[in-house]
């Protein structure tokens, strides 16, 4: 069945009330590949900065990184799964659904540039699940999805229901984000290059990649500055953590205006969030050392694994 969007709203449940929210320094982790991001919302999760359902994904970037793999069962796998990805030449778009099929994740907002078109702005709903050869589909069959033969063609196993917002960064102003969040941004949101200057090769996607932004150091101040000011509504009620992707060494990210984009956006939370603990994983192996998870969130307890009962 065709999602179609409503345009031009905003989900309901952004203006959910939550609890009062408990101050403390604003978790910041910078990868380079996007999907090294999972490790540490996994481990948010254990340390119970995240409840393990339920949380909204606000990803700021130039792509919605919405593939679907063809493996379902290795999302109940962690470090399969994240060594999948790290192999896998799509590895960077395919780490949200394996979120939204496990419960998690399950809402995400696309906050997406003008250059972006995968989607039309809007909200649409639709189930993730397994079909019957084990892949990870969508009952989705918008163009995005159906280029990436991700819709499925009859039922859905596990299947789990995720609500995707398409909108511009003024939309975050006009209604801030409330419950459990997390806010995602990729570099390439502010300046973005076509790697493959076409249709990517043999693969997957038939269709051109977006490209657009910043072409300067200025413009790519400018267009932070932008973003910072729509977050600004936000700052009463913080995400969870943040997470930052360079996207650089994929050849999205310009190389030359990373770093000056890397800290403006580290600058921007400070300022918006307050005090922050950032680290900078770019080699993607850090969540999996405890005391770096530990430095991370201070003084939140893990979730304790269920005893086996014989």
């Amino acid at each position: 069945m065709r999602s179609e969007p409503t345009v031009n709203t905003v989900p309901q449940a952004w203006a959910q009330p939550v609890p009062p929210f408990k101050q403390r320094a604003m978790f910041v982790v910078v990868t380079e590949d996007h999907h090294d991001v999972l490790p540490w919302l996994h481990a948010a999760m254990r340390r119970k900065v995240l409840p393990l359902e339920g949380w909204r994904l606000v990803h700021v970037a130039a792509h919605p990184d919405l593939g679907a793999l063809k493996d379902a069962a290795i999302i109940t796998k962690p470090r399969e799964l994240y060594a999948f990805l790290d192999d896998s030449e799509y590895g960077i778009c395919e780490w949200i659904l394996p979120l939204a099929y496990r419960g998690h994740c399950g809402a995400v907002d696309w906050v997406k540039p003008p250059f972006a078109a995968q989607f039309r702005e809007g909200s649409y709903a639709f189930a993730v699940g397994a079909d019957a050869s084990g892949a990870l589909k969508v009952d989705c069959d918008e163009a995005y999805f159906k280029e990436d033969g991700a819709t499925a063609a009859g039922p859905l196993e596990g299947a789990r229901p995720l609500a995707l917002a398409v909108v511009a960064a003024d939309a975050i102003a006009a209604a801030p984000p409330a419950g459990a969040w997390v806010l995602d941004v990729c570099l390439d949101y502010f300046a973005c290059r076509d790697p493959f200057a076409g249709a990517p090769p043999g693969g997957r996607l038939c269709d051109p990649l977006p490209a657009g932004g910043a072409a300067t150091a200025d413009e790519a101040a400018a267009a932070v500055a932008a973003l910072e000011a729509a977050l600004a509504p936000t700052a009463a009620r913080p995400p969870a953590l943040v997470t930052i992707a360079r996207s650089t060494l994929d050849g999205y990210c310009p190389a030359d205006l990373v770093e000056g984009l890397e800290a403006a956006v580290v600058a921007a939370v400070g300022r918006l969030y307050g005090a922050c603990v950032v680290v900078r994983d770019l080699e993607g192996t850090k969540a999996f050392d405890a005391a770096e998870v530990a430095r991370a969130f201070p003084q939140t307890p893990a979730r304790k694994r269920p005893r086996h009962v014989t």
